[in-house]
């Protein structure tokens, strides 16, 4: 019986790719599903098909705006996809949505027998379920869904969770815990990240020194003036030493006009930037962009990177303070890594400032 794996982003393809590769047998047969939540999706399962390393890869459109039309998908998703067969033995996802759950209860008909697994693909896998889940969007249709199929989706009935660093969970799982180990020193891995998303030619563009990741304030935190942090950033370091790599699902690029660089938005997510490219001689700065820990935890390089949101104001939604147990941790674990997690203001202006000069002495 078939295998399926669900991939909503660039990193989910990229953990399924070191799934199959060191859990599944060579003979299994697999199955891909890659959705329209990232750009360049259809470009990118057409590259994977002509890989041939999954039997079928099939491409979605599934995000929705219209409350109704995901109301229609969660109880009647055969209209939306088509799928060979429905008859699968297993399935691997992370996002616990609308689609992932309504597709998991449409598969569970056909198989009452069927074992699901969530992946990794931020750090949120290592925080409690039930904390994480409030900040989930339509949790009353996913609700709704499993008590109307009887398919209670939970971390406490699923088959097992794959991480890549099990040392860092903050809760005791109910399931077993399988370890993704980092595939980067492959150089057929490598080959496979930079074919799948045309990586290498994007990676002699981060030409600078310090790379501020923007992250999605406008629309997660609105009350957090990032703005005004970067600027002060670039006052210190030169804007002719920085790049602002722009998140995904920036609508208006704040900076260029200010004479700064920016990238980002041309379909070569950053995991894949950071998979074939060497960046140990950059500094990262982000308020708490999930980039910069997957760059660690991932592929293993070394890296100097700042993150800035224990000082941050108003708190951040997503960062209770009850989980810098679990920064603190990653902190300690990766500390060879050089990950700062500046208390104050002061405490990270003062740093930085230190690094400029460590880096106009090197220069």
């Amino acid at each position: 019986m078939k295998k399926l794996f669900i991939c909503r982003t660039p990193m989910q393809i990229i953990i399924a790719f070191c799934i199959k590769k060191q859990y599944l047998n060579k003979d299994d047969k697999v199955d891909l599903i890659i959705t329209d939540t990232f750009n360049n999706y259809k470009v990118i399962a057409s590259r994977i098909r002509k890989l041939k390393i999954f039997d079928n890869v099939y491409d979605f459109k599934i995000f929705m705006k219209n409350k109704a039309k995901k109301l229609q998908m969660v109880f009647n998703i055969k209209k939306y996809i088509k799928l060979d067969s429905f008859l699968y033995s297993e399935m691997y996802f992370w996002n616990y949505d609308y689609f992932s759950a309504s597709l998991r209860a449409c598969l569970y008909k056909e198989n009452k027998n069927i074992k699901t697994f969530l992946f990794e693909e931020a750090y949120t896998i290592y925080f409690p379920y039930k904390d994480i889940i409030k900040n989930y969007a339509f949790l009353d249709i996913i609700n709704f869904k499993n008590k109307y199929f009887h398919n209670n989706l939970t971390r406490n009935n699923i088959n097992g969770l794959f991480m890549l660093n099990p040392t860092l969970l903050l809760y005791k799982s109910n399931c077993p815990i399988y370890k993704i180990e980092s595939l980067v020193n492959s150089k057929d891995f490598k080959d496979l990240i930079d074919y799948t998303f045309n990586a290498s030619r994007a990676v002699k563009n981060y030409d600078k020194k310090y790379i501020i990741f923007e992250e999605a304030m406008y629309a997660n935190d609105p009350d957090i003036d990032d703005e005004k942090i970067f600027d002060e950033i670039i006052n210190i370091v030169g804007k002719d030493n920085v790049i602002i790599k722009l998140h995904p699902r920036t609508i208006e690029d704040r900076f260029t006009k200010k004479g700064i660089k920016t990238l980002g938005n041309d379909g070569i997510p950053w995991e894949a930037l950071a998979c074939v490219g060497d960046f140990s001689d950059k500094v990262f700065i982000t308020i708490s962009s999930g980039s910069i820990p997957t760059y660690k935890t991932l592929f293993g390089n070394k890296i100097n990177a700042f993150m800035l949101f224990k000082f941050i104001k108003p708190k951040l939604k997503a960062f209770n303070p009850k989980y810098y147990k679990f920064w603190d941790k990653f902190s300690s674990v990766t500390k060879d890594g050089g990950i700062h997690l500046p208390e104050s203001e002061d405490e990270f202006y003062e740093e930085l400032k230190k690094e400029v000069k460590k880096n106009e002495k090197k220069n």
